[in-house]
């Protein structure tokens, strides 16, 4: 039988069953005591004894007596722990109390790859005293080439390439430009001081006078002759100019030209950055500015204003030109792109080019995916595929230490620490591994780490792991109590908190629709069952009673649009009306593509997605186009028609 070895293992677990529970009951307090930096004994690290989570006694022990410790004691724990999130986080501390002690023969000793970049700069330094400057060449570089500002403990590496030549000059000049373009000025004057030419020392002053006074950029007498560094710094200061007005930058850029001799390179960037200024500025020129930008230079910034631009304006001839080819950006969507050629090649008038861009992607299950079928009046291409591993499987990944650890910080509701291992179990694991964890996790009901697991590994197809359906019996009632579409309750559950009973956001909203306490507060009042505090809406019920209600609310504002509404739920009901027309009627597919706010655009169309594969799996499938009547600047509107 196909789980006989996995329920063989939750039996034989099931023997101690008992005692786990009596250790995690002793535990959680007197873990939340040694965090808290209480000395626990050894006699109560002791007791215990093989528990899972009995390292991390020992690990707080540790970790406030660095200073002090033996360094046999250290080593014993790094080697018994080897492997683990433990041995990890206790080595950095090491590693860093042994540089603030200037230890560095027991740091060389006992330094392995670090994510912290001082730490890497002190091992660096290390090799260089030990008179291997070549095995710091290729990982200073990498160091070194950054905009923004490092540690103290870099200069003796940066200083030792500079003087063998490996650090050359161009590579201080290529720092000094990355710097003033990230709006740091006065750090590329720092680095200039410290590592340039006095030549190019100079030069990173010039620069930073175009930077503060961009206007001056053409009248500048030490900017009259040509040459790499000066074509540069007038290209940074044509950017710089063009952020406050592109009609000026844009005359500056006519200028330069006629005076330097720029190469195509170069061109291309100046034509990036006045493309960029104008998208910033809202100039009239934006469309002759993104269309002027050279493909050798095209990213996802610019192919996503080409697009939004592009919708703004109508421009479908250039949207059609523009979307002809696949996309260079490494992020841009390449779906968005296909589903906006064909509509591009549908508003011109070439039905049989639009009907066979739709075609092809309707094969997809995504938003885009979704809206091509309902133009060819098709079923959705689910395509659900169950991940089914055996039980052999399940319990290898259930047997590892870390994810033992996992589990138990889970059990006991502590997440943080519940995440930070299970991330780390699952580092090096193969994707048909993380499918295993993934459907691993679900059994255990921690399905919000299934939801990101199968995210981050593209493991699309089970549509069961991606989109659970928790609490149903509360969804079911409340939808029917205000006359709500589940699909749209779990749509918002799912996009706000992946089913994290007590997810707070950085905003401070709260649970499972993710509710803001005054707003949470003021639509309990409404429903006449006032909060008595603002945790209540941690709890499922209180959670999804209220947010239930304000999307009702949200909803009727916006005239029963759930575009408008998830636009609302999102950024707020007064930005949304902000952003409808100011006259006529915009289809609900350009309006989403063109709301202002990156972060809600995504979330409106994943909203929209999520609506339809949970009325799917509710079994009731409405087409998705039913959600997207036209809009007008009153909102949804009856007049509009969809096209």
């Amino acid at each position: 039988m196909k789980y006989f070895l996995l329920i063989a293992l939750l039996l034989s677990d099931a023997l101690k069953a008992d005692e786990l529970a009596q250790l995690r009951a002793r535990f959680e307090p007197v873990y939340n005591a040694a965090v808290a930096g209480a000395v626990v004994s050894a006699t109560a690290r002791k007791s215990f004894g093989n528990y899972p989570l009995a390292p991390y006694l020992a690990y707080y022990a540790l970790r406030g007596r660095l200073s002090s410790l033996p360094v046999s004691e250290v080593r014993t724990f790094l080697e018994a722990n080897a492997d683990s999130l433990l041995e990890k986080r206790l080595r950095t501390e090491w590693l860093r109390e042994l540089a603030r002690q200037g230890r560095f023969d027991l740091f060389a000793a006992d330094y392995t790859a670090q994510d912290d970049v001082e730490l890497q700069c002190h091992a660096l330094a290390g090799q260089i005293r030990a008179g291997d400057t070549a095995a710091t060449v290729t990982q200073g570089f990498k160091l070194w080439l950054t905009g923004k500002s490092l540690p103290d403990a870099c200069n003796p590496v940066f200083i030792a390439l500079r003087a063998t030549g490996e650090l050359t000059d161009a590579l201080v000049w290529q720092r000094i430009l990355l710097t003033a373009r990230g709006g740091n000025p006065d750090l590329a004057l720092g680095i200039a001081r410290r590592y340039a030419s006095a030549k190019d020392q100079a030069f990173a002053q010039l620069l930073a006078n175009v930077h503060a006074r961009p206007a001056t950029v053409l009248t500048t007498t030490a900017l009259r002759y040509d040459s790499p560094r000066v074509r540069t710094i007038v290209a940074h200061g044509i950017a710089r100019l063009a952020r406050r007005s592109v009609k000026q930058g844009v005359a500056a850029w006519a200028a330069a030209r006629q005076h330097y001799k720029f190469s195509t390179d170069e061109v291309g960037k100046v034509q990036y950055d006045l493309a960029l200024a104008s998208v910033a500025t809202d100039d009239p020129s934006v469309l002759t500015r993104l269309d002027a930008v050279p493909a050798a230079v095209h990213d996802d910034l610019i192919e996503r204003y080409r697009l939004r631009e592009g919708l703004k304006a109508g421009a479908w001839s250039k949207l059609a030109q523009w979307t002809a080819d696949a996309p260079r950006g490494a992020t841009t969507n390449t779906l968005r792109w296909r589903y906006w050629q064909a509509r591009a090649l549908e508003k011109l008038g070439k039905s049989a080019e639009a009907t066979a861009a739709f075609r092809a992607l309707a094969t997809e299950r995504d938003y885009y995916g979704f809206l091509a079928s309902d133009k060819l009046s098709q079923p959705y291409a689910m395509t659900h595929r169950p991940l089914s591993p055996e039980a052999s499987e399940l319990a290898h990944i259930a047997a590892l230490p870390g994810i033992k650890r996992a589990y138990e910080f889970y059990r006991l509701g502590l997440r943080g620490p519940a995440i930070a291992e299970w991330q780390y179990s699952l580092a090096n694991l193969e994707k048909p591994a993380l499918e295993t964890a993934a459907k691993l996790a679900y059994d255990w009901g921690w399905v919000d780490r299934t939801i990101a697991l199968l995210g981050q590994i593209q493991s699309y197809d089970d549509l069961h792991l991606r989109f659970p359906m928790l609490h149903k019996a509360l969804v079911l009632r409340f939808a029917k109590q205000r006359e709500l579409a589940p699909a749209l309750i779990y749509s918002i559950i799912r996009g706000e908190s992946a089913f994290v009973v007590d997810a707070r956001s950085p905003a401070g909203a709260l649970g499972l629709m993710q509710l803001m306490p005054a707003t949470g507060s003021v639509t309990a009042e409404r429903l006449g069952t006032p909060l008595r505090s603002a945790s209540e809406l941690t709890t499922v019920e209180r959670n999804i009673a209220i947010g239930t209600e304000y999307l009702r609310e949200v909803l009727h504002q916006f005239n029963g649009n759930f575009t408008l509404a998830a636009a609302a739920y999102n950024a707020g009901p007064s930005r949304v009306r902000q952003w409808l027309p100011k006259s006529g009627c915009v289809t609900a597919d350009v309006w989403i593509d063109t709301i202002p706010f990156a972060e809600t655009e995504a979330y409106v169309r994943r909203a929209l997605f999520y609506a339809a594969i949970y009325a799917w799996r509710l079994g009731h499938a409405p087409p998705l186009s039913t959600q997207l009547a036209a809009i007008s600047q009153f909102g949804a509107s009856a007049q509009c028609q969809h096209t």
